[in-house]
């Protein structure tokens, strides 16, 4: 998703969680998930080879590019407007004419 903190979200996360015990770091991160889609990773890992770590640096190896890069359409902030962070209402402006359209 071009509106998410990827490739940097195990470093945002940890800021707001980091003062949870490790076992609700583990639901809140994986657990809830492997729970509800019935998925036990570590039958088939060692826990050790699915850190955040780990699969950079297995992706890193494999020659995956994590570099986050714009695949343009539309932009939240007028041409030439300062860069900022955007507001809900920039994106509602900025969508509007979708509703226009219909």
């Amino acid at each position: 998703h071009s509106d998410s903190l990827w490739p940097e979200v195990p470093e945002y996360l940890y800021k707001s969680i980091r003062h949870l015990t490790d076992a609700q770091i583990d639901k809140v991160t994986h657990g809830n998930a492997m729970r509800f889609f019935n998925f036990d990773p570590f039958k088939h890992h060692r826990r050790e080879d699915l850190t955040v770590g780990a699969l950079r640096a297995k992706a890193k190896a494999d020659g995956v590019d994590t570099t986050p890069v714009s695949s343009g359409g539309a932009k939240p902030l007028a041409e030439g407007e300062q860069a900022r962070p955007i507001t809900s209402g920039d994106l509602m402006k900025m969508f509007s004419h979708h509703s226009k359209a219909a």
